[in-house]
């Protein structure tokens, strides 16, 4: 079934990665998002599609053979941490979320850890973290992190460094607050050329999984070193019926999570003296955070066809746009993300739409411009802006 749609099962049994589906309440099916329903019985089941919405039926379990296997052996094992590997649409996030779900049914206490910037189902995009689950679910999405932490931009790739450091830090508070928990690793799609094998390889160094499931075909480099560090390794086939998304459903995905992150967001009027402002790279002089952002808005403006006036708070007040921002608490730990909106050095005072009302210390610019909706209106790699 493709999304938007909601169902609701009347009458028989029937699950979605192994989920079943209860009988009292309906399940929804965002937007850009497919899930397989899979009837054990003859079922009655009520749909609702949203415009763009769709079902297809498939006879027979679209699921591989090999992922019900897989996941199986995994599930009868007391303490796992399993590595989920593919390329962007290979089906990486419904083999995570069965092998989740498979591990839950067998009474495994289960933590997920999305490490996905572009694609995240449970962080804002440009964050990773984890969160430990419940119960079985249709749709890891419906989940929010309990721990993120910053990289930065959409993809690891201009700032390989940091997501693998990002990566370790989450994995050790992780580790200390579920010692005896299973961990399934969800990693982005980069998986072509010999940086993104690397990067791939560095991430198991530092995650140590004792079982890694690889979606298509073989990484010859990944393959030998899962081989050398008695790490199980699995090629699997993706699943029968792929949506494929496009570059424009991919950002609306994104935007979809930033708008999840911005709800209930305030605009506060701050004193920049009482924080600390930065960019990503780590440069704080505010004459080059000013310039950053002039530079931004005028690609922005060159983008669309504007002549850039008024600076960044003129940018908010017309088009409610700012500069996605990374909001830390009074410990220098991160709790949100927002939008600043006004860098005002003469007034010495910023401006930043957050959720977060609580006293912030610090606040951590990119190379993002985004809408109050949470629409991408501008965005380029940070390593465009070191000197």
């Amino acid at each position: 079934m493709n999304g938007p749609a909601s169902i609701r099962l009347i009458e028989g049994n029937a699950t979605i990665f192994g989920c079943p589906l209860s009988h009292r309440k309906s399940i929804v099916i965002k937007s850009w998002r497919s899930r397989p329903v899979y009837s054990l019985t003859d079922c009655k089941i009520e749909y609702t599609f949203g415009e763009g919405g769709s079902i297809e039926e498939v006879e027979g379990n679209t699921i591989p053979s090999e992922w019900l296997n897989v996941s199986q052996a995994i599930s009868s094992r007391d303490r796992v941490t399993v590595m989920v590997m593919g390329a962007s649409d290979s089906g990486k996030t419904s083999l995570t979320t069965l092998i989740c779900n498979s591990l839950l049914l067998n009474k495994k206490d289960t933590v997920f850890f999305d490490l996905d910037l572009g694609q995240s189902n449970i962080c804002s995009p440009t964050t990773i973290g984890y969160v430990r689950l419940k119960n079985p679910i249709p749709d890891l999405s419906y989940l929010r992190a309990e721990n993120m932490d910053v990289v930065g931009y959409t993809s690891p790739t201009p700032l390989v460094m940091k997501h693998l450091e990002v990566a370790g830090n989450l994995y050790r508070k992780l580790r200390e607050s579920y010692p005896d928990s299973s961990i399934v690793i969800d990693v982005d799609g980069w998986i072509s050329g010999e940086a993104a094998i690397k990067h791939k390889i560095e991430l198991m160094k530092i995650l140590n999984p004792d079982s890694l499931l690889l979606i298509g075909d073989t990484i010859k480099e990944v393959e030998e070193y899962c081989q050398e560090n008695s790490v199980e390794f699995y090629k699997l086939p993706p699943p029968i019926t792929v949506r494929k998304r496009s570059l424009e459903a991919r950002r609306k995905l994104r935007e979809m999570m930033y708008e999840r992150f911005l709800r209930k967001s305030i605009l506060r009027t701050i004193p920049y003296s009482w924080i600390e402002l930065k960019y990503v790279n780590g440069e704080t002089r505010l004459s080059k955070l000013s310039s950053i952002i002039n530079r931004l808005i005028t690609r922005f403006s060159e983008e669309n066809g504007t002549i850039p006036e008024g600076g960044l708070e003129e940018l908010f007040k017309e088009h409610r746009i700012g500069v996605l921002s990374y909001v830390y608490d009074t410990d220098y730990r991160f709790v949100s993300i927002g939008l600043l909106t006004s860098l005002n050095l003469e007034k010495k005072l910023l401006k930043i739409y957050t959720p977060f009302q609580q006293q912030i210390k610090q606040v951590v610019l990119t190379s993002i411009l985004l809408s109050m909706d949470g629409v991408e209106s501008y965005s380029s790699p940070p390593h465009q802006y070191y000197d």
